[in-house]
């Protein structure tokens, strides 16, 4: 059965938009039988399904010869794929000749043709590649493409000086009865030493169906602090020349060797946060586990997760702030809210 947050019982109050969304008990099962998140949904008032929530990851690569950075993140990709392929249906592809994308329906590891079908790729344009299973929800008869289980790489042009990406999304669910937290923790730690990334996080997250669901979604956000939202066109757009600099921390946080040295190195990173956070370093950085599993958090009941404000204190010195109203904010809100001043508001949630 799914649970419909209902935008009915919106209203501000001066600059600040509230929901009326879970009750405390409801809030308070999710946090005991944390799958029940996958069955929380958004919808507009006519009936259109806008977000949906589950678990993700967003990981950011500085500049660097793309030629080996695009198989290297192929590389990344194929681990998910190897990971989750009995829930990977399909995949979009890019060759010179299909610059946007080329889809297939997948039968088998369809990699080494990936790989193979790059040629001379372009050095201004963009590369992506995108794995994906087709999501109509029971409940509701539209879909815009968005999905449960997704992996999207993009490796920027070579003479663009800004940052590529690898995000994905998947149920907090598995379909034996469990829970996918060891299966994101093991993906992002094997991710880390594929790419070795400058930065980037996981745990909870709303997935939407594009900017416009985005200020459908800034509400719930708000309310419960342990939610992400993986924007990573509009976060590169705005650090485009700032690689050093992170978005937020989540359940994970992942701090590459430059970003980890600023901060003090390793040792300060144990001296700060152990025991009550995990950190799994590996060549090239570190991954900070925030407490044995996601917290989702509740703003209306005084709960924002402590591991959580332990990383956040630790890594503020190197948060981007460096939002403005010419490269605009992490994501788009209702008026009279402005996205530049929530986008500052939101990424010190745990502060």
């Amino acid at each position: 059965m799914t649970t419909q947050i209902d935008q009915s019982n919106w209203h501000i109050v001066g600059l600040e938009m509230l929901a009326m969304l879970l009750t405390p008990e409801e809030v308070r099962a999710i946090q005991d039988n944390p799958a029940l998140l996958d069955k929380l949904v958004i919808a507009s008032p006519n009936g259109w399904l806008r977000v949906l929530f589950g678990l993700g990851s967003e990981l950011y690569v500085e500049p660097r010869p793309r030629q080996q950075l695009r198989l290297d993140m192929l590389t990344l990709q194929e681990d998910y794929y190897q990971r989750f392929s009995e829930h990977i249906t399909r995949c979009s592809y890019a060759t010179p000749k299909h610059i946007n994308g080329k889809g297939m329906k997948l039968k088998n590891n369809p990699f080494a043709m990936i790989r193979d079908k790059i040629g001379d790729w372009p050095n201004d344009r963009m590369y992506c590649s995108r794995l994906f299973t087709p999501y109509i929800h029971p409940d509701f008869g539209n879909h815009n493409g968005f999905t449960p289980w997704e992996s999207y790489i993009t490796v920027s042009a070579e003479n663009k000086n800004s940052m590529s990406a690898h995000y994905c999304y998947m149920p907090v669910g598995d379909s034996r009865g469990g829970l996918h937290f060891d299966a994101l923790c093991e993906g992002v730690l094997s991710w880390c030493q594929k790419v070795r990334p400058v930065h980037g996080q996981a745990g909870f997250t709303v997935i939407t169906d594009g900017l416009s669901a985005e200020p459908w979604a800034y509400p719930t956000l708000r309310r419960h602090p342990g939610l992400n939202i993986i924007q990573p066109v509009q976060y590169r757009g705005s650090t485009e020349g700032v690689f050093n600099r992170i978005k937020c921390v989540n359940w994970l946080t992942v701090l590459g060797e430059e970003v980890l040295n600023e901060l003090g190195g390793l040792s300060a990173a144990k001296e700060a946060l152990e025991p009550d956070c995990t950190l799994y370093p590996y060549p090239g950085g570190v991954v900070i586990q925030a407490g044995s599993a996601p917290q989702l958090g509740d703003t209306m009941a005084g709960d924002v997760p402590e591991c959580y404000k332990m990383v956040a204190r630790f890594t503020k010195p190197v948060r981007f702030d460096g939002y403005t109203y010419r490269n605009g904010g992490l994501f788009r809100v209702f008026e009279p809210l402005k996205g530049v001043e929530e986008t500052l508001k939101w990424i010190s949630r745990f502060d």
